[in-house]
């Protein structure tokens, strides 16, 4: 069960997607515009299908403030909740929110992964996951390639030490930028994964995501939760 966790809000790319093998998908519209009214036609073409389609918001924020609140505005209006990085104040702030599910590129822009050993910490106490997007590393100029590979072996080598949730994705835009599930595994030999740890990124990492927000959607009050 593999599942691309960012993809761009489209009906060809989440056909594709599905055509590929995967079990779900989770389409991406930017926190500016999620106040946009969004066709049903995703959803209602598969009522019957065992194909799993959720919704995220992709928050952009400048400072720490206005990333907590942007959080709390956001968060019970996507099933997945996910902060763009590359700062590395917004980076950490994000690891230390346990409202957040993944922290998007946090090495985007950087001369380094953008996760330290407190960022990895924080990750790991609070279950966010940490994005290797494969759109940003086939997309940067090619002669700065091996740095992006160098920041995966990085954020790899931590997520071995400290256990914090890893999540591969493929960014995609166009159905041009979508890979199979065992394309993307093999990929992932370049920057030091195995295939274990490629396809528990791959399959069961979002499928923890999915379920923790389904059940925090059904929670009442703090120790009591709606069961169906």
């Amino acid at each position: 069960m593999f599942f691309d966790f960012h993809v761009h809000e489209s009906q060809e790319l989440v056909d594709e997607v599905e055509r590929l093998g995967y079990t779900g998908v989770v389409t991406f519209k930017h926190e500016e515009n999620k106040n946009k009214d969004y066709s049903d036609d995703l959803i209602s073409l598969r009522k019957d299908s065992s194909f799993q389609i959720r919704w995220g918001v992709m928050i952009y924020s400048n400072n720490i403030e206005d990333l907590k609140r942007k959080i709390q505005k956001s968060r019970n209006e996507a099933d997945v909740l996910m902060v763009y990085g590359g700062d590395l104040r917004i980076n950490r702030a994000a690891c230390e929110n346990p409202r957040v599910d993944i922290i998007s590129h946090p090495y985007r822009g950087r001369r380094d992964c953008g996760i330290n050993h407190i960022s990895a910490r924080k990750a790991a106490e609070n279950k966010v996951a940490v994005e290797l997007n494969v759109r940003y590393l086939l997309r940067i100029r090619p002669q700065n390639r091996y740095k992006v590979l160098g920041y995966y072996r990085e954020i790899l080598k931590l997520q071995r030490k400290f256990n914090f949730p890893l999540i591969i994705t493929s960014g995609a835009h166009s159905i041009f930028e979508l890979h199979t599930p065992l394309d993307i595994i093999a990929l992932t030999y370049c920057f030091g994964m195995n295939e274990e740890e490629a396809s528990f990124a791959l399959s069961e990492t979002p499928r923890n995501i999915i379920e923790r927000r389904d059940i925090s959607s059904n929670v009442v009050v703090k120790g009591a939760r709606i069961i169906k």
